[in-house]
């Protein structure tokens, strides 16, 4: 049996987190005595908003992480397949694996959001993107840009930098070589600052389309303003240059 731990964070997306955890319980049943699945919520208000890592953090010190297998860390605008959980109790995961990136599947842009990231940034490229995000209407261009090139895109399962922040399977492995999350920015950058810490490890990070996650298209950063959504990426982007390169 694989014990299984699910933090999530919602910010006035009561509604996503029911939906999304009605797809998680009813993944688990399929997978019947396979799982053991537990599920915390960091419920993010005006008056206490740590971001989403930050909620992420307060959520794993009330339990005892190292007691699962795997611990999953999500938005709550999402949905599992059904046979998500009986997939993973499955998995071959090896010693050396920390992060499995599922296919996170967007009707909106028809494609799946991960990998997002196949390999290290240089840092020439890091400082590029923080400067365009200095000019919102040039950032959300080359994002729709991108977004209609990566359409039906296809990658097979393997290796890879990083993936999309919005679900991210970490294995106990993770958790004995870095410790709980403490990634100090608010928001963004989250898979860079990930992808580091298994990059300083020797820990491996696996793409699986396999596993199957739908997403139901930013219930919390989708309705940020564009400038304030550039802003934060780029004191993320300062953040990871100043301390990773």
């Amino acid at each position: 049996m694989k014990r299984i731990a699910v933090f999530c964070v919602t910010f006035h997306s009561d509604v996503e987190l029911e939906h999304y955890k009605a797809s998680l319980q009813k993944a688990a049943e399929k997978a019947g005595d396979e799982v053991e699945l537990d599920i915390f919520v960091s419920q993010n208000t005006e008056a206490d908003n740590p971001g989403y890592f930050g909620g992420i953090r307060r959520a794993m010190l009330q339990t005892d992480v190292m007691a699962y297998d795997y611990a999953i860390i999500s938005n709550v605008d999402l949905t599992v397949e059904e046979d998500f959980f009986v997939k993973l109790a499955a998995y071959d995961c090896a010693a050396d694996t920390g992060w499995i990136a599922p296919q996170i599947w967007s009707a909106q842009e028809g494609r799946d959001r991960n990998p997002k990231i196949m390999n290290r940034y240089s840092l020439k490229t890091l400082k590029i993107l923080k400067m365009i995000f200095r000019f919102p209407p040039i950032w959300a261009l080359k994002r729709t840009i991108s977004s209609r090139r990566k359409k039906g895109e296809t990658h097979p399962a393997g290796e890879i930098y990083g993936g999309h922040g919005s679900f991210i399977i970490l294995t106990k492995h993770y958790f004995d070589s870095c410790g709980v999350i403490n990634y100090p920015v608010f928001l963004f950058c989250e898979e860079i600052w990930l992808a580091e810490q298994f990059r300083k490890a020797g820990l491996k990070v696996l793409y699986e389309p396999g596993l199957v996650v739908s997403d139901v298209e930013h219930a919390s950063t989708g309705r940020m303003k564009l400038s304030h959504y550039c802003y934060l990426n780029e004191l993320a982007l300062d953040y990871i240059i100043r301390t990773f390169y």
